[in-house]
């Protein structure tokens, strides 16, 4: 399995990044609280200026001037990959989901695995989850509502992360972070 797992990946944010801190990963997201990072420069490039947009947003003493994205070459320490627990989900499946659902409603990072890697929830998963929660695909929690929430998802269409939660494997895994350019 560790010869499938790629070591150089991509993280885009408006933040600037010396050293990777789990604790600022936001919480109840696909794979828990953490550090995510994509595995195609466009999908970091993506995240990026999905984070810019919803900065100058939300910010109202703040001009989108004030911001600035940035884009990082990610690369793992391969000699670790044999030593952590790594959950791989090749597709979005019903176990995807399961899974995603668990983390995205416990919060935190419910679960023990030191790397996790996956498809990515499309910007439509809020709306989504929103609609399953409220019962709109049928009863929560059955088989029939999933399938209807993962049809909804359209998962085909979703890129590939890789999620860190824990910081003493973040401090051995990432080998380096180099801010390069992606216009």
């Amino acid at each position: 399995m560790c010869q499938d797992i790629k070591t150089t990946l991509y993280h885009g944010t408006i933040s600037e990044i010396n050293k990777v801190d789990v604790s600022l990963g936001r919480d109840r997201k696909d794979f828990g609280k953490g550090f995510y990072i994509a595995l195609t420069k466009s999908q970091a490039i993506g995240m990026m200026h999905k984070k810019f947009r919803e900065m100058v947003r939300r910010s109202r003493s703040k001009r989108s001037e004030d911001f600035v994205e940035n884009l990082y070459e990610i690369r793992l320490n391969e000699s670790i990959l044999k030593d952590i627990k790594i959950k791989v989900f090749v597709s979005a499946d019903m176990e995807w989901l399961d899974f995603v659902l668990m983390c995205r409603e416990q919060g935190g990072t419910p679960h023990d695995y030191d790397l996790v890697i996956g498809p990515t929830a499309d910007d439509d998963t809020a709306f989504c989850l929103r609609a399953y929660h409220e019962g709109l695909y049928g009863k929560i929690g059955s088989i029939e509502a999933k399938e209807i929430l993962l049809k909804n998802l359209e998962t085909e269409n979703l890129g590939i992360q890789y999620f860190i939660g824990k910081q003493d494997v973040a401090d051995k895994i990432i080998e380096s972070i180099a801010k390069i350019d992606w216009r």
